[in-house]
């Protein structure tokens, strides 16, 4: 958690007060005039993808120890990133890190209480199968929920 809150902290220092950073967030609302004043758009978007690929690594570095490392190990946590991203509001870094928050916080609590819910109606077996499931699509119903009434997520990115 520690590693995840530095990280966030460094990724928001450098995107919202270094010159690098004013220099993504130009390229990825208009890379052609930034192009046009100079910049090597080409180049700035490879070393964008470079530190994804640092922070990947370091996340799968962290990741290795506590589950067996193989190819393609990270998919299943794509459509949740998607998520996320989508609930967040595209382009927005406090969105995502609240979405991110509010998706952990609906599965694990969907996932602790809605066996024991459950348990009320069906078996015990039955719950315990059911419930998991269920919590896995509480996500999805809250991004859909969140999506009619805010289709451009909780906190779109700003604008003009």
């Amino acid at each position: 958690i520690a590693v995840g809150l530095a990280v966030a902290g460094i990724i928001y220092l450098i995107v919202a007060h270094t010159r690098l950073g004013m220099l993504i967030r130009a390229g990825a609302s208009n890379n052609e005039m930034v192009g046009a004043l100079g910049v090597n758009i080409k180049s700035l978007f490879t070393l964008v993808f470079a530190l994804g690929a640092v922070f990947a690594g370091l996340a799968g570095m962290m990741l290795g120890p506590l589950t067996s490392v193989e190819p393609g190990m990270g998919e299943p946590l794509l459509i949740l990133a998607f998520v996320v991203i989508i609930i967040g509001g595209i382009g927005s870094i406090r969105g995502a890190f609240i979405a991110a928050m509010v998706v952990g916080m609906v599965d694990t609590v969907g996932r602790i209480f809605l066996p024991v819910l459950l348990r009320a109606v069906v078996s015990d077996a039955a719950a315990d199968t059911a419930g998991p499931a269920l919590a896995s699509m509480l996500i999805y119903i809250l991004m859909a929920a969140i999506l009619v009434v805010r289709p451009r997520g909780l906190f779109p990115a700003r604008t003009g």
